[in-house]
């Protein structure tokens, strides 16, 4: 009698939805296409939106924005008003993109939800119902009601309905705004100009949801537990694996993932995995049977240098010992990718002597190199090259995406007294020098607050900052800089590479 071979069940639209939200595979072009291929794909993700997501890490709603935009169900317009009321002031684009094609078919709906979120939070309401240009008098009412509300943008609004009816309330307003307040008459002289336009009719943009998405999107590492990370190391997929490995870096193991992360970095057939996996055994370098084995494949050269590189992170714990600094030097002397771990390696070692490395590669030709320089120059304070480190807050190709590394890197090395009452000036300094985003603005502070942990100071922007003192013997002075082995001074009880240094 033949054997039935047996094959592991396709999973449903709702499982991988379900999969997508737990952060266990990534949102990409290989799920999207999973979930078109399956013939009842849009009630599989009907259902999974009526669902309950209690207990879900992730939020997907910008995916199923996505897919309901694709495929056009019935339903589709229930949950995008569930999901405009859910964020009424974050309307994406995309979710305005989608709604927008139900023409005369929205306006009830969306009416019924501005009054329901009320003018402060429905301003996005209500450029959807401007957006239409459906002819409708509640729309026009609406509109006239929001010009009483918010000048600005009631008047943006009417000029992209552009009714000509709305003329008179226009020229009214217009005439009662102050000679000296331009920007404001700017805006209503500019609807009253397009009151002459011709009438505009929505004409829905192409959609191509794979376009979207990236090729491949790794699963979310930073909201899986240990268990389901450490499952994901024995995934079939080698790049889920190289992440998953990645994913313990800096953090404290326990006996399972320490023993999990050495069998990957002894015997797993892709030299990425290997190179995560000795990395993140950086917790346990100190251990004498994993230091031998990281040493070994070091100073092993028919190694790869990626695998090498990453047994030398993984040593940065001890680089300043005597048995291991030939071997991160060697590497170092191998020039272009082992450089870059070998420089990453003493950067993060903080031992002091490796500063003399860094200058020379703030001016190298390899982004790789210059990224692992500035983090050196950053982290050993090297002051007088902050104008080199300035010089990447807008560099040409290929130095383009180092603005980062840069801006955070100065911050930490900039001239200048650390002290707590003095941060806040540096920030002001650097926003002068080179106007910060919010992102950039939040990475700065976390970098003066690093400066100032650094010096064994307590930190200003973060929140730990703004927490209560809670009683606690007097503890020693601390050092003048602290060390990778040091406890961190921010109270944690962990030791500073664990910690705040964990960068």
């Amino acid at each position: 009698m033949e054997r039935v071979s047996e094959q592991t069940p396709v999973p449903t639209v709702e499982e991988l939805l379900h999969q997508a939200a737990m952060g266990r595979v990534g949102v990409d072009r290989r799920l999207i296409r999973s979930i078109l291929a399956d013939p009842d794909a849009a009630r599989g993700i009907v259902q999974f939106a009526k669902a309950s997501h209690e207990g879900e890490r992730l939020d997907v709603d910008p995916l199923l924005v996505d897919l309901f935009r694709h495929f056009r169900p019935v339903e589709a317009l229930d949950f995008y008003l569930e999901a405009i009321r859910h964020t009424p002031d974050e309307v994406s684009d995309d979710l305005i993109q989608a709604v927008l094609p139900f023409g005369e078919n929205a306006v009830g709906p969306l009416i019924a939800l501005y009054q329901e979120l009320g003018e402060e939070q429905g301003a996005d309401v209500a450029f959807l119902l401007a957006g239409l240009h459906v002819r409708d008098p509640r729309i026009f009412t609406l509109l006239l009601e929001r010009l009483e509300f918010d000048t600005a943008d009631g008047a943006f609004l009417l000029g992209l309905y552009a009714d000509p009816a709305a003329r008179p309330a226009l020229e009214k307003i217009l005439a009662e705004i102050p000679a000296e307040d331009t920007e404001l008459r700017r805006e209503v002289s500019y609807a009253l100009e397009q009151m002459d336009a011709a009438p505009a009719t929505y004409e829905p943009e192409a959609f191509d949801i794979l376009a979207e998405y990236k090729e491949r999107e790794a699963p979310a590492f930073d909201v899986l537990p240990e268990s389901e990370r450490l499952d994901l190391l024995k995934s079939d997929d080698a790049t889920t694996r190289t992440g998953a490995a990645h994913s313990f870096f800096n953090v404290e193991l326990n006996a399972k993932s320490r023993a999990a992360l050495l069998d990957a970095a002894k015997s797993d057939p892709e030299v990425a995995v290997r190179a995560k996996a000795w990395e993140s055994l950086a917790d346990v370098s100190t251990e004498q049977a994993i230091r031998e084995a990281m040493l070994a494949v070091l100073n092993d050269v028919s190694r790869s240098i990626e695998e090498r590189g990453g047994a030398a992170v993984g040593l940065y714990g001890v680089a300043d010992q005597d048995d291991v600094r030939p071997g991160i030097e060697e590497l170092y002397e191998t020039g272009g990718h082992g450089r870059a771990k070998a420089l990453e390696t003493m950067w993060r070692s903080l031992w002091e002597p490796y500063a003399k490395y860094f200058p020379q590669h703030l001016d190298d030709k390899d982004p790789a190199i210059v990224r692992e320089a500035l983090r050196g120059a950053g982290y050993f304070q090297l002051t007088r090259y902050t104008d080199k480190i300035a010089k990447y807050f807008d560099a040409a190709e290929p130095f383009h995406r180092l603005r980062e590394d840069a801006l955070f890197a100065y911050a930490i090395a900039m001239p200048g007294e650390t002290t707590r009452g003095r941060v806040r000036g540096m920030l002001r300094r650097i926003d002068a020098i080179s106007p910060l985003t919010q992102f950039e603005t939040e990475l700065v502070e976390f970098a003066l607050d690093e400066r100032l942990r650094l010096h064994g100071l307590q930190p200003v922007f973060s929140e730990e900052a703004s927490e209560e003192p809670k009683p606690a013997p007097v503890p020693p002075p601390a050092p003048a800089k602290i060390g990778r082995n040091d406890p961190c001074p921010c109270g944690s009880g962990k030791k500073y590479k664990k910690c705040h240094g964990a960068s």
